[in-house]
Parts: structure tokens; C-alpha cells; sequence
């Protein structure tokens, strides 16, 4: 099945948001055919709708999910080749996330 730019387009102005909420879990699918929708939305299933069809064209242009493409980023070791071995600048936010993952209060006691 293919659809031309105009179809696309119509397709994602009118359902977009409907689109993202089935493949974020936002929504629960409510046939077979969400649940289609979703998997194809994952990248686990082959579109076959004008509507999968569409939304797949979408999430590939903006490079989400399981269409992102990693062929055009270069390697990690391309980008620090200018720092030696042991020197390379790390983000403070770096395990940021892990350290809060169990900093909080649970009843009357505070855990870290």
C-alpha cells in the first residue's frame, strides 16, 4: 500500500494524538486493530493500514522509537577521540538517576 504526502499528512493531522497515546500506553487499545496498531507502532509487526502505513512514515522522518537510525550517529569513541583513555569528560548527571531511585520518604522514615 502506497499513500502519497497528501494522504499522510490528512492521516496525521486528524489522528496523531490518538496515534501517540496507543503507542505510549496513554490509551489502552480497545480492538484487535489497536492492538496491531501497537505492535506495528513497536516495530514488531509490518504496517498493513493507511493508517499504520502513515504513522510509520511519521515516526521514521522524526526518528522515534524502533525507527530511530543509529547509521548516521557517529561511534562513541569517534567523538571522545580528542580526550586520552581515562580523561574523558563525564556528565554530571551521570548514575543521577540510580542515587534517586531510592532517595524519599515511605511513611515516617526517610530512605536513601
Amino acid at each position: 500500500m502506497k499513500l502519497d504526502q497528501w494522504q499522510i499528512e490528512r492521516l496525521l493531522k486528524e489522528h496523531l494524538q490518538f496515534y501517540e497515546d496507543l503507542r505510549l500506553k496513554r490509551r489502552r487499545p480497545k480492538s484487535a486493530a489497536q492492538r496491531q496498531f501497537q505492535d506495528v507502532a513497536w516495530g514488531k509487526a509490518e504496517p498493513k493500514t493507511e493508517h499504520e502505513h502513515a504513522y510509520v512514515a511519521y515516526l521514521k522522518k522524526h526518528g522515534i522509537g524502533a525507527f530511530a537510525s543509529i547509521k548516521n550517529k557517529p561511534h562513541i569513541d569517534d567523538v571522545m577521540g580528542d580526550h586520552p583513555i581515562g580523561h574523558r569528560p563525564v556528565d554530571g548527571v551521570v548514575g543521577q538517576k540510580w542515587d534517586n531511585a531510592w532517595r524519599g520518604h515511605r511513611g515516617d522514615k526517610e530512605f536513601w
